[in-house]
C-alpha cells in the first residue's frame, strides 16, 4: 500500500510541475475547434436539407426495385404489384359488404307497395301480414299466367 501512495504523490508533483500551456496555443486549439464545429454543422445542415432527404428517399426506393447494375428485379417488383392488387381488391370487398349492409338495412325500413294485380294470388295470401308482396317480373310471369287462367 505505501508503495501506491509514494507512486500517486510523485504523479501528482509530476503533472504540477508541467508548465501552463501558451495563451496562443489554447487559442488555435479554440479555433480549430470552432472550425471543425462549422463544418459539421454545415454538413448537416447540408444532410438534412429537403432536397437532400428527397433525394435520399429515391435512391433507397430505387434500390428496392433496381439492382446495382441498372436492371430491374422483377421478383420484387412483382410482389410489389401482388400487394398492391390485394389491397384493392380487399378494400373493393369492403366495400362492396358496406353496400350490401346498406341495401339490407334500406330494405328493412322500405315498403315499396305493388298493385295487388301484379302479384301471383297464391303468393298474396301467404303475404298479408308481410311488409311487401313479390312483384310481377319476368320470372313470376308465368305462375301469374297459370293462376289467372
Amino acid at each position: 500500500m505505501a508503495t501506491a501512495e509514494q507512486q500517486a504523490k510523485p504523479k501528482a508533483k509530476d503533472e504540477e510541475q508541467k508548465p501552463p500551456r501558451p495563451i496562443g496555443e489554447i487559442q488555435q486549439d479554440i479555433a480549430t475547434t470552432r472550425d471543425r464545429l462549422v463544418n459539421n454543422l454545415e454538413q448537416l445542415k447540408a444532410e438534412t436539407s429537403p432536397k437532400a432527404l428527397g433525394e435520399k428517399a429515391s435512391t433507397a426506393a430505387k434500390s428496392v426495385v433496381m439492382n446495382d447494375d441498372g436492371s430491374v428485379r422483377v421478383e420484387r417488383v412483382a410482389m410489389i404489384a401482388g400487394a398492391v392488387v390485394g389491397l384493392l381488391l380487399i378494400r373493393k370487398g369492403f366495400k362492396a359488404r358496406a353496400k350490401r349492409k346498406q341495401l339490407a338495412e334500406l330494405a328493412k325500413v322500405v315498403w315499396v307497395p305493388v298493385p295487388r294485380e301484379a302479384v301471383n294470388p297464391e303468393l298474396a295470401a301467404r303475404a298479408r301480414n308481410a311488409k311487401e308482396l313479390a312483384p310481377l317480373t319476368e320470372d313470376y310471369a308465368p305462375q301469374l299466367a297459370l293462376a289467372s287462367a
